[in-house]
């Protein structure tokens, strides 16, 4: 027990049950259990190891030194077996997707990851691949990299690059960089990996399913709803198949299709995926679960796009509450929910309450993601509309900039965030009387959104609106009427005659001479 102690980090407390787990002790045995008790005991006798608050053992450094100098037999057997238990306990955490038991021993996790990159061997990359995942999952993006890519080196050089478990360090390492924001080095990485899962697996395979996922969530994020929706739905239709309705990766697909509805405008049918996802997670994860927490969260972003902000708090709230609680206070994904929430207030009109929201939001982005990412932009952008209603033109339009430029560098001049940047630019400048280069962001932002959401899609009617809002003021009445009756007719279909975007179109249209 003291050479596997002496494994771990040293001078590091260590947690019982993970001294425990590197013993491999025979489950439902209380003999051997109670030996190890004893073994434990005898070495606090001993003045080798001093019990702690909370369950943990700390060995003097010194005694790790001597242990390790030493080079005892027993050290060197013990080193394989700690090994094998952090590896399969971190396997377990970062599966059950609750990152924060895994905090407590991440210094030995990491400690015994690094003791066996000298061996390069696959229980190495094992190792590597499990600690980049909890790094991930806990935000530390920057730090998770290296493991990754360590991890797909080993299997390289080992398994070749068409084996499976080499496609999973592909997979691996495309979602921390596309996490990151980095979409074009990202696809490289997920392309790969789905064309060894196909040619190896099979096109109905789990795995393969994952990596369909993945895709599609990288063309959602490059502002291609139509492939995302067909990567996502190709997910589902194998997800229902082999691992079931009730499954949670099942549910993510749900969701994913879901969001990708929302996106496309199909509010209807986002609906309907979205609450089946959720239910799903609800039952099989339970009610704190960070997958929950998304499900929550989309389903308050939807009725945000409904336009009933106070329907959507109540989910926005308990997403934030599970996720500060389970991922922390400074985690992207509570940023997530800080910024969302931020946005249902301001819709709402508490504007001093959504600024401290969305600056909080903006803080954590910025901290963790960086301050040229495409999430720290939304923030950017939220708080530029909030400004903007408070009568700070000067600083709305400071922040608007920065999202646009932020947006037109990393998502691409013809993403449909970089249209929402020129629409809000163009509102700015609208108020402030520079109507003609307020003309130019709105026609940009309309001809965005008429090419990759469609005709027939909520936001373009919203830039339909806001041109003939401008055109109005520009004493050109016909064309005015024009634009108005076009945004008019999509939001009946969308959202029926008595939605609040509706009426203010119809609105609008009113106050039109003749």
């Amino acid at each position: 027990m003291l050479a596997r102690a002496a494994c771990l980090a040293p001078g590091e407390p260590i947690p019982y049950h993970l001294l425990k787990l590197t013993l491999h002790l025979p489950e439902a045995k209380l003999q051997v259990a109670l030996q190890a008790e004893d073994g434990v005991n005898r070495l606090v006798e001993l003045g080798l190891i001093r019990p702690e608050r909370g369950n943990t053992l700390r060995l003097h450094h010194l005694i790790v030194a001597f242990i390790r100098n030493a080079a005892l037999p027993e050290y060197e057997s013990a080193r394989e077996a700690v090994a094998v238990a952090l590896y399969e306990e971190a396997k377990r955490v970062n599966a059950a997707g609750y990152p924060a038991p895994l905090l407590a021993w991440q210094s030995h996790l990491r400690a015994v990851t690094q003791a066996a990159l000298i061996r390069e061997d696959l229980l190495t990359a094992k190792l590597c691949n499990e600690l980049g995942w909890h790094l991930e999952h806990v935000g530390d993006y920057a730090s998770g990299r290296p493991y990754f890519e360590q991890a797909l080196a080993i299997r390289q050089r080992i398994l070749g690059i068409e084996h499976p478990d080499t496609a999973y360090s592909f997979n691996s390492l495309g979602n921390l960089l596309r996490a990151q924001g980095n979409l074009a080095g990202a696809r490289p990485y997920f392309e790969h990996a789905l064309a060894v899962r196909e040619k190896i697996l099979g096109e109905e395979h789990a795995d393969t399913a994952a990596s369909l996922n993945d895709m599609g969530r990288w063309f959602i994020e490059q502002g291609d709803l139509v492939a995302a929706k067909l990567h996502y739905e190709r997910a589902l239709a194998i997800g229902m198949k082999v691992l079931g309705q009730e499954h949670p990766l099942t549910a993510e697909y749900l969701n994913n299709v879901g969001v990708c509805l929302l996106d496309l405008g199909d509010l209807t049918k986002a609906r309907f995926y979205l609450e089946q996802a959720l239910a799903v997670n609800e039952k099989v994860l339970g009610p704190n679960h960070p997958d929950t927490a998304l499900n929550l969260n989309n389903i308050g972003y939807l009725f945000q796009e409904l336009r009933l902000p106070a329907e959507a708090q109540p989910y926005h709230e308990r997403a934030l509450t599970i996720r500060h609680a389970v991922l922390g206070p400074e985690h992207p994904d509570t940023a997530q929910s800080l910024s969302n929430l931020g946005s249902v207030l301001q819709d709402q009109g508490a504007l001093e309450k959504a600024r401290y929201y969305l600056e909080q939001a903006l803080a954590i982005r910025e901290k963790t993601l960086g301050k040229e990412h495409a999430r720290t932009a939304i923030c950017m952008a939220l708080l530029g509309r909030l400004l903007q209603t408070v009568g700070d033109l000067n600083s709305a339009q400071q922040y608007l900039e920065q999202a646009l430029t932020i947006r037109q560098k990393v998502l691409g001049i013809d993403h449909p965030d970089t249209a929402d940047s020129l629409n809000d630019l163009g509102g700015v400048l609208q108020v402030r009387g520079d109507l003609d280069n307020a003309q130019q962001y709105l026609e940009q932002a309309l001809a965005i959104r008429q090419k990759n959401l469609g005709d027939d899609h909520h936001l373009t009617a919203q830039s339909l609106n806001n041109l003939g809002t401008l055109l109005k003021a520009q004493g050109d009445q016909a064309k005015a009427r024009s634009y108005y009756e076009r945004a008019l007719a999509i939001l009946e279909t969308q959202f029926g005659r008595d939605h609040t975007d509706t009426n203010l179109v119809r609105n609008n249209l009113a106050t039109l001479e003749g």
